[in-house]
């Protein structure tokens, strides 16, 4: 029920590895990572203070489910990043000596689950690297140094892993990673024909200057979603601006969207490439919308209030409120790392008292309905504590979320210690509409186990035309 008021629960911080239920949404919540000095054992180390995942738009499971990987912050023997087993969640590897790893992503096609897609710390050299044996796949020297990485730590490739855009303040340009044997051999990475940012005015009062926060390939390849960190005259630091990619040549140019597209303020006049302002936002593809790219992001001009969260459509600028009503808290981070399961984004929210989804997680259905599933609530003390931020992120299949929390509020007699970051995995059956698997009659019909394969406790969601006695036997 999304109109529901819930108070945060007392519920003390889980035990490594031991499922705990969160008493309103019938999930379970499980903390990733041991306390601070325990052994990482069958990997050499301990785990330290600060072992979480990197980044809500950045997926930490490879494009198998089978592996997890998360930093593990510390001094001496705690080992940085460290990949555990992907259901499981036990410590599997350590990094390769050899891996100059600097900003990296799981590569997201199943045709490549031990590889990760990754720029090096001087910026100039982007590579595939492969993490079971330890070697470099492919390999291109940049045009240029890039800033941070891919999209200064918050861009993704294509959903395909084809793509990837790459820049910093001035200039940008697409690489076509995995190129057809049309284009030659298919490990020649092929680079597009460089952008320079031409004289951008943001403010009346700061006229041809800017600040690129960051930007980043769409999920389709079709577009660059650009970023910028310079506030405008209506007091948002988060206009965006979108370039479309030649499919040929991989050439950049503003995106003209439709004139009456809601903008921002001045920029309502600007439609060469500017959308609506989104804060903390995802791409993803809608599959309610002819899989069109989509931004889904808190709303982020403070002029104009649709609802917390919104979707734009990167064609024409078209925005859609996911949720509404009042009363609702703040929008805290937003992901679609759930490439298998389209159509769902994923929230984490502040905690305000008295608002709807205080300290909460949820799932959105990206279809304008504002269906909701709420999963669980955060326990965490993050004021002026950036990683202690929950910046959830859903595994491929959005059977469960990976979160991050101090579990320092909310906990009755046992509480974390603030200083003490861990993951947490909360595993829920998602409600998504299979009205066409349901049967006519009294047949049982089986709709899903997650996760599958399952070690520890299993979700089973199943289907009977009317109500009648029904046996599930698991082998």
């Amino acid at each position: 029920n999304p109109n529901s008021v819930f108070e945060v629960p007392q519920v003390p911080k889980p035990v490594d590895l031991q499922p705990t239920l969160d008493p309103f949404f019938a999930s379970t919540v499980m903390r990733v990572g041991n306390d601070v000095g325990a052994n990482t054992a069958p990997v050499y180390g301990v785990w330290g203070p600060d072992a979480r995942h990197v980044y809500s738009v950045q997926q930490p499971w490879n494009s198998d489910n089978t592996l997890l990987t998360i930093e593990n912050r510390g001094d001496g023997l705690a080992v940085s990043p460290m990949i555990l087993d992907g259901d499981t969640y036990m410590p599997k590897y350590a990094p390769c000596a050899n891996y100059n790893r600097y900003d990296y992503r799981w590569h997201p096609s199943p045709l490549h689950p031990h590889e990760q897609i990754n720029v090096d710390s001087s910026g100039t050299e982007l590579s595939w690297f492969d993490i079971y044996t330890c070697t470099k796949t492919r390999a291109r020297t940049l045009p240029f140094r890039v800033d941070y990485g891919i999209g200064s730590g918050e861009g993704n490739p294509s959903n395909n892993g084809r793509f990837v855009a790459l820049g910093n303040n001035t200039a940008m340009f697409v690489v076509d990673m995995d190129p057809p044997p049309s284009y030659g051999s298919s490990t020649n990475m092929r680079i597009g024909p460089i952008y320079t940012f031409p004289p951008e005015s943001l403010s009346t009062v700061a006229v041809d200057t800017w600040t690129i926060d960051h930007l980043s390939i769409s999920p389709s390849g079709r577009y660059v979603v650009v970023k910028f960190g310079s506030a405008d005259d209506c007091g948002s630091f988060d206009f965006i601006r979108i370039f479309e990619v030649d499919p040929v040549t991989l050439a950049l140019k503003p995106h003209n969207m439709a004139t009456g597209a809601l903008r921002c303020c001045t920029f309502q006049s600007r439609p060469n490439g500017w959308i609506f302002p989104l804060k903390h936002a995802d791409g993803a593809l809608d599959p309610f919308d002819n899989y069109e790219d989509v931004l889904v992001g808190g709303s982020a001009c403070p002029s104009i209030t649709l609802g917390p969260v919104l979707k734009v459509r990167l064609r024409d600028g078209t925005v859609t409120a996911l949720t509404g009503g009042s009363g609702q808290s703040s929008v805290a981070h937003v992901s679609t790392r759930n490439l298998d399961r389209p159509g769902w984004a994923y929230v984490s929210w502040y905690k305000i008292p008295g608002k709807r989804y205080s300290d909460e997680i949820t799932a959105i259905r990206m279809d304008g309905s504002q269906t909701m599933e709420r999963l669980c609530h955060i326990h965490s003390a993050d004021d002026n504590c950036y990683r202690c931020e929950a910046q959830p992120v859903p595994s491929r299949d959005g059977s469960r979320v990976l979160f991050a929390s101090n579990w320092a509020q909310d906990c009755g007699t046992a509480c974390g210690d603030s200083t003490d970051i861990k993951d947490y995995v909360v595993t829920y059956l998602g409600t998504d509409d299979v009205s066409d698997a349901r049967p006519n009659s009294n047949q049982l019909a089986l709709i899903g186990i997650r996760p599958n394969p399952v070690k520890l406790a299993a979700l089973i969601e199943y289907s009977l035309g009317s109500w009648s006695p029904a046996r599930i036997e698991l082998v």
